[in-house]
């Protein structure tokens, strides 16, 4: 029996998949707008996560499914987010109820502030090389050459009577 054969002959042997592609991408389209995770993706779809990226290797209709459904539910949270990083302007209007029982309608523009917070957490995402948080610490000796240290008799001595182990010493 030639590999290809034989190879050919495991796969028919093996479960069948429970994927349809008739339902399953559909399914996995709606979940994802909802905002699903995979694992509730899976859990929903009555499969195990391993099922689920099994199938999203294997069925390329699945996987740009999953994609295209997570950018739809994604982009009005990137688009509320880079805005508040900016700040934007909004109108509001309000019915207002007079003393004598008329009604007036009063517009404003309000004005919200750029949040600090909210573009520390764009441009750590978007650019962590530039923003992420990195501490550098350098220890340099005298004129930035090497740190040198000495150990002397005199100071291991005094050392040990801080401690108590020894009697003072005179030097």
């Amino acid at each position: 029996m030639t590999k290809k054969k034989a190879a050919s002959e495991l796969k028919k042997r093996g479960r069948h998949s429970l994927y349809n592609p008739d339902i399953h991408p559909k399914k996995a389209h709606g979940f994802a707008l909802m905002g699903k995770t995979d694992k509730e993706i899976s859990k929903a779809l009555g499969v195990s996560e391993n099922t689920l990226n099994e199938w999203k290797h294997d069925y390329p209709e699945f996987t740009e499914a999953l994609k295209n459904s997570k950018d739809t539910a994604d982009a009005p949270v990137v688009k509320s987010l880079y805005q508040r990083a900016l700040g934007y302007e909004y109108t509001e209007k309000k019915v207002i109820e007079n003393p004598d029982g008329t009604r007036r309608k009063e517009v404003t523009i309000k004005q919200v502030a750029p949040d600090v917070t909210a573009q520390i957490f764009w441009l750590k995402n978007r650019q962590p090389k530039d923003w992420r948080d990195k501490q550098v610490q350098e220890i340099t000796g005298k004129d930035g050459g090497p740190v040198k240290t000495e150990t002397t008799l005199n100071i291991a001595a005094e050392v040990k009577k801080l401690v108590g182990i020894l009697p003072a010493v005179k030097p």
